[in-house]
């Protein structure tokens, strides 16, 4: 599990100059828009270079638009139509490839024959760094630099609490993980120990930025004398959102419950229409995709949604107490194994008890309270400036 040396190159017309010298690392982040916890962890990085010197340059590179119409539709559409439709067979997938190295030497020869315009644009990039928030970008710059070419410092940075099989690489300088535990994984499978940080899932720097809950609340026209529900439908707007909000109008307990409704259009005239009839003691709002989901989590008292993990750090480092509603088999039910464990969040048996889970938290103050501490314990806001000083420093 070696590394080259690196090379200092020039700034591109494309990258973002951060330093008017130009001098120190070139920094390029691989991501992929298979999901956006990717793309969020990448942009996560993107905004924390800024504040980090040594870095002259960044470029945050979406994979996929480097690859081939077959790994698109691969690696993103039938990620998402098996995730909505046939979640347990995506379980089943998920389970039956978490062997290290299985299948490895085929799946890389696949891979690098749908993407020769990445490899060309790493070549033209010369990064200093680069560093992967998916596992398809780790395995093409591993494979280039078992064959010499590319000479780069090599990171990983693990999306997900679990370091599954496919996120494994031979040429690497360090992996990020989230848990303890994953690092202790990692080392039982023979990765050295030195080059394992665990940091955390980065989340961009407006997560952790000073907030006034009062003067968000009046922003966003929210009564501050009513709890605030928030339950998210992610990116690209499950619909299966739709039935747990019908639940949740069978509140006892008054409450303004806000339906972020993603990029989903559809979703979103559905929830506007089905909430027409709720309860005068419950205030509905449905939202389309916003980008101010880190002013939402500030003045939010509950999240309910799915427990990927960039949402996970996410509500961590709002210290946002979790409902965790159908978690898709295999990553994101390990997600919610080790997040439950920890006491911050608590899963409804079916949706049907949904409101159940609510109003009893509603109930409990104190508990809330007890849970948002926790989450202040386990949060790490700065995972993305420490994995950037951790790659500039060493």
């Amino acid at each position: 599990m070696s590394f080259d040396e690196t090379q200092k190159q020039a700034s591109t017309a494309e990258a973002i100059n951060l330093t008017p010298t130009n001098r120190g690392a070139k920094l390029v982040i691989l991501s992929a828009s298979s999901g956006s916890g990717h793309t969020r962890a990448g942009e996560a990085l993107e905004a924390a270079a800024a504040h980090v010197p040594g870095i002259s340059s960044v470029r945050h590179i979406d994979v996929l638009k480097y690859g081939s119409a077959l790994l698109g539709e691969l690696y993103a559409d039938l990620y998402k139509e098996m995730v909505s439709r046939t979640p347990a067979l995506w379980g089943w997938w998920y389970e039956k490839s978490d062997t290290p190295w299985k299948g490895e030497h085929f799946r890389v020869a696949m891979e690098r024959s749908q993407m020769r315009p990445l490899v060309e644009c790493l070549q033209a990039e010369a990064p200093d760094i680069t560093i992967c928030t998916h596992f398809l970008a780790s395995d093409i710059v591993s494979y280039m630099l078992q064959h010499a070419q590319v000479s780069t410092r090599h990171a990983v940075v693990v999306t997900d609490l679990h370091v599954h099989a496919l996120w494994l690489c031979h040429q690497f300088e360090r992996y990020f993980v989230a848990t303890d535990e994953s690092s202790y994984y990692l080392r039982q499978i023979g990765f050295p120990a030195d080059r394992i940080s665990v940091t955390g899932i980065p989340v961009h720097p407006a997560f952790s930025q000073p907030m006034d809950r009062d003067a968000l609340r009046r922003k966003h026209g929210v009564d501050p004398s009513l709890p605030v529900v928030l339950i998210s439908a992610g990116t690209f707007g499950m619909a299966s959102s739709l039935v747990a909000i019908r639940a949740l109008m069978h509140m006892e307990l008054p409450a303004q419950i806000v339906a972020l409704c993603g990029q989903n259009a559809d979703l979103l005239a559905e929830v506007m229409h089905a909430t027409t009839a709720a309860p005068a003691h419950l205030k509905f709002r449905a939202l389309p995709y916003t980008t101010e989901m880190h002013e939402w989590m500030a003045i939010s008292d509950i999240l309910i949604g799915k427990p990927g993990g960039l949402t996970l750090s996410e509500a961590l480092v709002s210290n946002l107490p979790m409902i965790l509603l159908n978690p898709i088999p295999g990553q994101e039910e390990i997600n919610a194994a080790s997040i439950l464990e920890q006491g911050v969040a608590v899963s409804p048996t079916d949706v049907v008890t949904l409101p159940y889970k609510v109003d009893l938290l509603l109930r409990e103050p104190q508990r809330l309270a007890g849970m948002r501490d926790r989450m202040q314990q386990l949060a790490q806001p700065r995972a993305a400036i420490t994995i950037l000083e951790t790659l500039v420093g060493s």
